[in-house]
């Protein structure tokens, strides 16, 4: 290589300036344009390149070494002034190879990955010290570069096949990630595209990983007999992942290799798509000598790649993302990441379209790409300097998706900023995807509203109530008040009396503060107040609110709110109801006899001696529709049975009596609305005693523990049954599930709880607690579950 100064033109692209760093770590004079100034640009002329804006032949001499992209036009002055006056030009693919010439290339190539796949691979071999050289198609976030020069035996580069320039290279070392229809303006025909993926796997000298899930991949190794090394989740491959799981931003997978198996490989990137990428990267590693535990290290504090599902920003409750995937492909892979991560959280997708030529030969492929968003805007076709093509714009893809069953819309380009800005709202999840100037949207948001995103959430808060469990949930919307994070919310207090009135007002959460005089149970300036709240968050236990009625009323005002919604909460508030539809579905409850208060008065000794001949005592007597352990006795012989059914009629027209199970009281909490999470469950410790509303709330006999002791077998099974109960009965957003657990360990249903106490005692919050989910996490979580539940109700309105 001459030591002539090397002229870059357009070195502020992702590719050149990689390139260009390399060049100034070794000492190499390094010029070069670009239309606009960036961070880039600016950051090389630090390091000390000179950049210039524009595009002239004034720039470089006939001494210059021009390098330049496919990018690059032929009428560009600078080209033509180095074609003319004799310069040496190399296409930056001829420059990367002359750098790589002494190093062991470790090459990455697919139409999909690469990018990602690159960085992890040179942040492993960084981890290892091995210092190796690298030039990348992206910022890897953990070294704040795209390039470098490293003094390693290694040279990491991201081969692109775009332009075919990924077939100069001879690797000692591949990665294949994928083969995908995509720039076939340069390809023209599914058989040349095969044909240079054929070369380069002949190319590739010691160590070739594919992608062995992909079937043309297979056929193309099949092929030239070059017995590289499959990877994927076949049973097949070589190398093979297994166990895949994503917890949050993180993945978590197992990895079996020449006969050993990685267990619980953790990752810090989302999504299948990139555990496949890791798995490539943790095979050649292996080859290549490094230590599984140093491999390990790496993909844990792996920071990423810019424009890769990069976080722009992240405050008051709003989430703002950003990836370069603008290939349907690398669309639907990112966003079932992204909804994996994000679970149900409202993710609105903007996408930008990148050139025509490109929109033209993936229209078709869009139908199902965008499921996992919540709400999808697309935008204008970024151009990328090409002429428009007649018949193409953004329109072809609304007309593609015209049958998605989410909210799609246009917005002009211009418009997405502020469009956006009055939009989003606490818990909201933007992503923008595009290879374009779409990048650079969150910013754009940002400074739209000042640096900052105002617009909370208006809680309405409802407790009180006509039930026996006024005190109760007076008691649990003081908790769930000083829970509600006044950064993203506007708390609204509606306290019912005792008679039905409805109230509003600051002091509503002390006892006995909740006014019994007003004639209209909701006067209009009440309904005023209910009107401006966005979701409501109802903590009335029992009869007139938590049996489906309160539900019901937010229905008829269209209105979110938090918990099961009011088919759910009136069969979960009949424990008769409820207990028939477990035994349908093969969940074992105790014994039960259930009359009302009519059958009662008809014929009282009747109807204990059918107590009598089809139940054993001792014996529970429950009112049908209440929680709290109101009116429930326990009853070991027939001489108390009558007072205990007088006391259980004093709050219910209805009740059974159920035969004790001898064993532990095991309450699961559980949450979600289409995906069920079930907490390890706690107990209580009744110490022989009625779990009475006295024992509970006033004498505290009896106690509690956030985690009951039992096998991991027992453990599996209980959760199990406490999904199918929550499922059956229809819950969604959250519910406590009770179970017994005999002496000869089997479960049997007891009851489930639709809206749960939140009181400082309340055993719901506090497992949810001890499992990591605690105060504002688990409020939040719980409006996000609301928020969800609604938009799928939406869906599907006619």
């Amino acid at each position: 290589m001459n030591n002539a100064p090397y002229h870059f033109i357009g070195i502020g692209g992702i590719g050149m300036s990689a390139l260009a760093r390399i060049c100034l770590e070794k000492n190499i004079k390094v010029t070069g344009s670009d239309i606009a100034p960036s961070e880039t640009t600016k950051n090389l002329s630090v390091k000390g390149a000179h950049v210039f804006i524009g595009h002239s032949e004034t720039h470089i001499t006939p001494e210059s070494t021009v390098i330049y992209s496919s990018s690059v036009t032929l009428d560009n002055p600078e080209y033509k002034f180095a074609l003319k006056n004799g310069c040496r030009v190399l296409h930056r693919s001829d420059l990367l190879n002359e750098l790589m010439q002494h190093s062991k290339t470790l090459a990455v190539t697919g139409t999909h990955g690469k990018t990602t796949t690159t960085a992890l691979l040179t942040t492993v071999l960084n981890e290892a010290n091995m210092e190796p050289s690298f030039a990348v198609g992206g910022i890897t976030l953990g070294l704040k570069t795209n390039g470098a020069h490293g003094k390693g035996e290694y040279f990491v580069a991201e081969a692109d096949e775009s332009d075919g320039t990924f077939l100069k290279y001879l690797p000692f070392g591949a990665i294949v990630t994928n083969i995908d229809f995509d720039h076939m303006d340069f390809f023209k025909t599914k058989e040349n595209l095969f044909d240079s993926f054929k070369t380069f796997f002949s190319k590739s000298s010691k160590y070739l990983f594919f992608c062995g899930d992909d079937s043309e991949l297979s056929k193309i190794n099949e092929q030239t007999g070059t017995q590289g090394i499959s990877y994927g989740l076949l049973e097949s491959n070589l190398l093979r992942l297994s166990n895949f799981k994503q917890k949050g931003w993180h993945s978590f997978f197992d990895i079996k290799f020449e006969g050993k198996i990685h267990e619980n490989v953790e990752l810090s990137l989302i999504g299948e798509h990139n555990a496949l990428n890791a798995l490539a990267v943790f095979g050649l590693c292996l080859k290549l000598g490094i230590e599984h535990q140093i491999i390990r290290k790496a993909f844990q504090s792996f920071k990423g790649v810019g424009r890769r599902v990069e976080k722009k920003s992240e405050a008051n409750g709003i989430l703002m993302v950003d990836d370069y995937a603008h290939h349907p492909t690398e669309i639907e892979a990112t966003l079932k990441g992204v909804r994996s991560a994000v679970l149900e959280k409202r993710l609105i997708t903007v996408y930008q379209p990148h050139r025509y030529s490109r929109t033209e030969s993936t229209l078709g492929s869009f139908k199902n790409v965008f499921n996992e968003s919540s709400e999808l805007i697309i935008t204008d076709i970024y151009a990328a300097g090409e002429t428009p093509i007649p018949g193409i714009s953004h329109e072809n893809i609304l007309v593609e998706l015209k049958d998605l069953k989410i909210p799609v819309s246009y917005v002009p380009r211009k418009a997405l900023a502020k469009t956006l800005q009055q939009h989003l709202r606490p818990h909201d999840v933007l992503i923008s995807l595009g290879a374009g100037d779409i990048t650079n949207l969150a910013q754009e948001i940002l400074n739209e509203s000042q640096d900052k995103l105002q617009k909370k959430l208006k809680v309405g808060l409802v407790f009180g109530g006509r039930s026996s469990e006024h005190e109760i949930s007076i008691r649990s919307a003081r908790n769930i008040a000083n829970s509600l994070n006044p950064i993203i919310y506007d708390i609204t207090l509606f306290g019912i009396s005792k008679t039905g009135v409805w109230n509003t007002g600051v002091d509503l959460l002390s006892l006995n503060a909740i006014n019994t005089t007003a004639k209209n149970s909701i006067s209009t300036e009440v309904m005023q107040q209910i009107d401006e709240c966005d979701l409501f968050f109802p903590i009335l236990h029992g009869s007139f609110g938590e049996d489906g009625t309160i539900q019901g009323f937010f229905e008829m005002i269209n209105k979110p709110y938090v918990g099961c919604d009011y088919r759910a909460s009136a069969i979960c508030m009949d424990k008769i109801i409820t207990k028939q539809l477990m035994i349908l579905n093969n969940i074992s409850t105790s014994a039960f006899f259930s009359f009302t208060h009519h059958e009662w008065k008809l014929n009282p000794a009747n109807i204990i001696e059918n107590i009598v001949d089809q139940l054993n005592f001792p014996v529970y007597v429950k009112p049908t529709h209440l929680g709290s352990s109101i009116g429930v006795s326990r009853v070991s012989q027939i001489d108390e049975i009558h007072d205990a059914i007088e006391l259980a009629f004093k709050h219910d027209f209805k009740i059974l009596v159920e035969m004790e199970v001898k064993g532990r009281e095991i309450e699961f909490a559980t949450l979600g609305n289409d995906h069920v999470h079930v907490f390890p469950p706690g107990e209580i410790v009744t110490n022989g005693k009625v779990y009475t509303y006295e024992g509970k709330y006033l004498s505290k006999e009896i106690q509690t523990k956030t985690k009951a002791a039992i096998s991991d077998e027992s453990l599996h099974e209980g959760m199990a049954l406490a999904k199918s109960a929550y499922k059956i009965a229809g819950c969604q957003g959250l519910a406590r599930v009770d179970f017994f657990l005999d002496e000869q360990g089997k479960y049997w249903f007891n009851e489930i709880n639709p809206l749960p106490g939140f009181t400082s005692i309340s055993l719901y919050p506090e497992i949810c607690a001890a499992n990591g989910l605690k105060g504002m996490d688990l409020i939040d979580r719980l409006i996000i579950l609301s928020l969800e539940k609604k938009r799928t109700k939406q869906t599907y309105e006619f």
